[in-house]
């Protein structure tokens, strides 16, 4: 019994990114316009707000990972963009507020999803964490108690693994 829940656990625990990296992906409209002006942050990983000439908005996404620097950094061009926002984020297009956008280029799409799960905030990153950790936990628990299931070493691995990941990028 023990073995089939931390099992069912752990695959859960593995599949909870890239399924939510899918539902996310699934949820973004392409919005295309001319870039009017770009103002960068002064912080170590560089963010940048600009704002179209189509729409009133600003657009943000704030880079707060190590991968948020092999992004390339927008730049005011006379030819027209591309970039995805959220399906709900659609209504503030023609407000003077600031809307999150994801992948500036398509090439920076996955690092924009990536980032927007796993770094919500202190909180739920904190609960990835302490819930990859339990996880752990229990693959250790099981191996000691079922030594012979060469399983539960994998999922130590793999766990050290995420959490390492999880931790530094």
């Amino acid at each position: 019994m023990l073995k089939r829940i931390v099992i069912t656990l752990s695959i859960l625990g593995v599949l909870y990114i890239p399924l939510r990296m899918l539902i996310t992906t699934s949820s973004l409209k392409e919005i295309q316009g001319t870039i009017k002006e770009v103002r960068p942050s002064s912080t170590r990983i560089p963010y940048y707000t600009f704002t179209l000439n189509e729409y009133p908005c600003s657009f943000y996404n704030k880079g707060n990972g190590t991968l948020s620097l092999l992004k390339d950094a927008p730049e005011t061009q006379k030819k027209a963009v591309s970039l995805m926002i959220k399906n709900n984020d659609t209504s503030l297009l023609q407000h003077k507020t600031s809307v999150f956008y994801f992948a500036f280029n398509q090439k920076n799409k996955l690092i924009d999803v990536y980032y927007s799960i796993v770094r919500l905030g202190v909180l739920p990153h904190f609960i990835t964490l302490f819930f990859y950790f339990l996880i752990l936990l229990f693959n250790i628990l099981g191996a000691y108690l079922l030594p012979k299931q060469d399983i539960f070493s994998k999922f130590i691995k793999l766990y050290l693994l995420m959490i390492l990941l999880l931790m530094f990028l």
